[in-house]
């Protein structure tokens, strides 16, 4: 009698085990599906990668000359990054009373094609200047043909030479440079030492964030 009661005492624990497991699976697989990550497809899991596609490798937002080593992109000597206190005649080049300029130099880490599509500064929109396409980069005297951006714009050049890009493609781990002409509608000036807002739109699902600091280079 003793061994039959231990016997079947021995069947109820291994079905109470059994009947542990089974509950536990299903927790499992309920919470695995209800956080989305057995139903994420291909072009999902590929958005979530290229958010992470452009790295930031360096910037110039000196008030000074030869900005990131590109001669005649010079800032004017004014203890600040001028925006709206040049708004009357923003397109001239710092040195006329136009807003200043700040270069990014960028890389593609992704392995596809991307766009450049944006560069927000603080919040305020810049986008590619498509008239500075093919032509070299000359901030030495006003110009209005594509020598060099116009205010609330940029263009792109190459990790070396002066000429700007034809398009605002990068390939896989392309290093660009990427002038910037900052926006008259900037609220306020940038004085030295503030933190600037960096934020760069490629088409992914995300921008690339950044914070920089004015009068420094990197």
């Amino acid at each position: 009698m003793m061994k039959s009661r231990r016997a079947i005492s021995e069947i109820f624990a291994t079905l109470m085990l059994l009947g542990i497991t089974a509950i536990g699976s299903v927790m499992l697989a309920s919470l695995v599906q209800g956080s989305g990550i057995s139903s994420q497809d291909s072009n999902t899991q590929r958005n979530n990668v290229a958010s992470y596609a452009i790295r930031l490798i360096g910037y110039d937002t000196r008030d000074s000359n030869d900005l990131l080593g590109i001669t005649t992109l010079d800032n004017k000597f004014d203890q600040r990054i001028c925006t709206i206190a040049c708004n009357i005649t923003p397109n001239n080049t710092p040195q006329n009373s136009g807003t200043e300029f700040v270069v990014l130099q960028i890389q593609n880490t992704s392995p596809d094609l991307v766009y450049l599509e944006g560069v927000q500064i603080n919040n305020v929109l810049h986008t590619w200047d498509t008239s500075t396409g093919g032509r070299s980069l000359d901030a030495s005297a006003n110009d209005f043909t594509g020598k060099y951006p116009q205010n609330g714009k940029f263009s792109i050049l190459s990790a070396s030479g002066l000429v700007q890009k034809n398009d605002n493609t990068l390939s896989e781990d392309e290093q660009v440079r990427v002038v910037v002409k900052l926006s008259k509608d900037l609220s306020t000036d940038v004085s030295l030492t503030k933190p600037i807002l960096i934020q760069i739109d490629f088409g992914g699902a995300r921008t690339s964030d950044h914070v920089i600091l004015s009068g420094e280079i990197r």
